[in-house]
């Protein structure tokens, strides 16, 4: 999750009773991964939310109880109250926990405890990534039927299952709980200065990261990214018997990327280098660098479990891709319209350069800032990486978590981007952006829509059938 604010998660106290928890704003990413993993194991889970939607539908269908709004009502009956760090202290529902005596704890509580008891335990994590490698892990070891809750969804699915003793789980960066937990193997894919309402910068994210990482029986890592690399090196310093695997195009990966050849379909062909000299491929169908080099964590992380590789590369050919992660939403005369998560200056290039393989036209971006903080220590650099695009459409910036920084607009973004030669367009929402897109894009385009909010419902509104033509070439 992305929209948070800096907060103080307090140490967690004594075993949680998880036989009938309820979650505070249930439909978020995090949450509802808890919430159907411990559906599925037979809780009695309920949970509330402000916007509910399609999520909500999918967490009733699997057994819980969903309610819309926040109300002290909402949390009887309740074992343990869960909450979020974009949920605020003064929530209805934690109060009332709080007057009646019943437990509260950050969803990361619930999630270490989930990883303490497991069998075996891999948690993923990254400021980059994570949510695509963690759901490809478990295509990977899909025979072994794992327990795992990610960030997103794969295409057509949901984010979370119950199954077998083996977790795979993702693990939030951002407010830095992912130190609370102790898993047998750790996944570290990069460390960039990302989530600034929390970190002081790159070193103080890697610190954590180390924090997470010292604690597990094996880390797998990545060659390539520097601030992986740092805590790989910090790791490995420390001393305390991790066993260390790196993944990469480095020549000294122990998982190393031969070649990635792209496909007519839009994915690649993945060959790699395997600890034993053996050498496997495999289809990554998503574009992109990105969604090659988290199938290598995820080959990595399943060989340091023991799983073959030829069982391994079926796993990853056999996975469809990731909601929201460079994903074809579909075509319209000629035009084809992808879905980006790309909040980040360093995701955002990487998605661009991965729109580039789609097609030898252009390719516009859609983009909506989000978190004031995020804007006013990004925002340039968000700028500089849009201009890697032929057009930008810039909506507002969302800010769904009040900070103390104030409303901040995307001007700096804008200024930065048209300094850095790419032209920008600006629209006051998604009705307006479509008319824009629609003006610009012509036969041979890739159209992106990118970022954490409302922008998710864009590629859907531009598909849809309408008098207005496309602009002629």
């Amino acid at each position: 999750m992305v929209e948070t604010r800096y907060v103080e998660i307090p140490s967690p106290v004594g075993p949680l009773d998880l036989t009938r928890p309820h979650f505070v704003g249930i439909c978020g990413a995090g949450m509802s991964a808890l919430a159907l993993l411990l559906a599925g194991r037979g809780a009695q889970v309920s949970g509330s939310d402000v916007k509910t939607g399609e999520t909500a539908g999918g967490l009733e269908t699997a057994g819980c109880r969903v309610r819309s709004g926040h109300d002290a009502e909402n949390i009887e009956g309740a074992s343990v109250v869960v909450w979020s760090s974009v949920i605020d202290a003064a929530n209805p529902e934690i109060v009332a926990a709080r007057a009646a005596g019943v437990p509260v704890a950050h969803r990361s509580h619930v999630l270490a405890q989930l990883v303490a008891g497991a069998d075996r335990s891999v948690v993923v994590t990254g400021t980059h990534g994570k949510s695509t490698a963690t759901a490809m892990l478990a295509a990977a070891v899909g025979h072994l039927s794992p327990s795992w809750a990610a960030g997103a969804a794969p295409a057509g699915g949901v984010n979370g299952h119950a199954g077998s003793g083996l977790l795979i789980a993702e693990g939030d960066e951002s407010d830095r709980s992912v130190a609370l937990h102790r898993p047998e193997v750790a996944v570290v894919l990069n460390a960039d200065d990302d989530h600034p309402e929390t970190f002081a910068g790159t070193a103080d994210v890697v610190g954590t990261l180390t924090d997470f990482a010292t604690g597990a029986r094996t880390l797998v890592a990545s060659a390539d990214d520097a601030g992986a690399r740092e805590v790989t090196g910090r790791v490995r310093r420390h001393g305390g018997g991790t066993r260390v695997v790196t993944f990469g195009e480095s020549t000294e990966a122990d998982v190393r990327l031969l070649s990635a050849v792209p496909t007519a379909a839009g994915g690649s062909t993945v060959t790699v280098l395997d600890p034993r000299g053996v050498q496997v491929s495999w289809t990554v169908r998503s574009p992109g660098r990105s969604a090659v080099l988290a199938s290598l964590a995820a080959y990595a992380a399943g060989r340091v479990l023991g799983e073959a590789p030829q069982v391994l590369a079926a796993g990853l050919s056999g996975f469809a891709g990731v909601a929201r992660r460079m994903q074809l939403l579909g075509e319209v005369e000629g035009v084809r319209v992808v879905d980006s998560f790309a909040h980040h200056p360093s995701a955002i290039v990487a998605d661009i350069a991965a729109a580039r393989e789609l097609t030898d036209g252009r390719v516009l971006v859609a983009f909506e800032p989000c978190g004031a903080t995020r804007v006013r220590v990004l925002g340039a650099r968000m700028g500089a990486a849009l201009a890697a695009a032929d057009e930008v459409v810039l909506l507002p910036v969302r800010d769904a978590v009040p900070t103390e920084v104030g409303a901040v607009n995307g001007q700096g973004i804008e200024h930065a981007a048209l300094s850095a030669g790419v032209r920008v367009h600006a629209a006051d929402g998604l009705v307006q952006a479509v008319g824009v897109l629609a003006g610009l894009a012509r036969p041979g385009d890739v159209v992106v829509t990118m970022g954490v909010g409302e922008v998710a419902g864009l590629g859907a509104m531009f598909l849809q059938p309408s008098a207005r033509p496309l602009t002629a070439v």
